[in-house]
């Protein structure tokens, strides 16, 4: 695949350095519920999922930074109107995701969130299981691609290595 097909290196580090940042929130944020509070392992596991809540957030300022600044390579020939828009808005709406959910995190833990009540630890819930069922739609999406229409998509956000091997 040419390299004007692919995302460039830093696209694709800041892609699957946020990927493997919200698998860790995603297992500290259910794993944490299985310790007492006020346990030490509980308090480790909400200050490491603070910490890299936070360090997602640098990361996604960043990408979309990267994003306004280095067009993304055209999507694969033969896709829809329909299958275009449905691509464009769920990247969106990860871009959306995951600016807004470590930024409700940390108001639901600050001093202010919690004069707000519970609703910023409610929404940032709620947008926990909202980036869950677009994660799953992105990565179905990416299978279909993959082995239906077998037209080298998942190369685009691969490292040169490992791109060849998909296709």
């Amino acid at each position: 695949m040419t390299e004007k097909r692919r995302y460039d290196a830093v696209a694709i580090w800041l892609h699957w350095l946020v990927a493997l940042l919200v698998l860790v929130q995603f297992a500290t944020g259910w794993v944490w519920g299985f310790f007492e509070r006020g346990s030490e392992p509980r308090f480790y596991l909400f200050r490491t999922h603070i910490t890299l809540g936070s360090a997602i957030l640098a990361l996604a300022v960043a990408r979309v930074g990267w994003r306004l600044t280095h067009r993304a390579p055209p999507l694969p020939e033969g896709m829809t109107r329909l299958q275009r828009i449905a691509a464009h808005a769920g990247h969106g709406l990860l871009y959306l995701a995951i600016l807004v959910q470590p930024a409700l995190g940390l108001l639901a833990i600050s001093g202010f969130g919690k004069t707000l009540g519970r609703w910023p630890r409610d929404a940032h819930n709620l947008a926990a299981k909202l980036i869950l069922a677009i994660i799953i739609l992105h990565v179905a999406a990416v299978i279909w691609h993959q082995l239906i229409r077998r037209d080298g998509l998942l190369a685009r956000m691969l490292p040169a290595r490992f791109s060849a091997q998909t296709r």
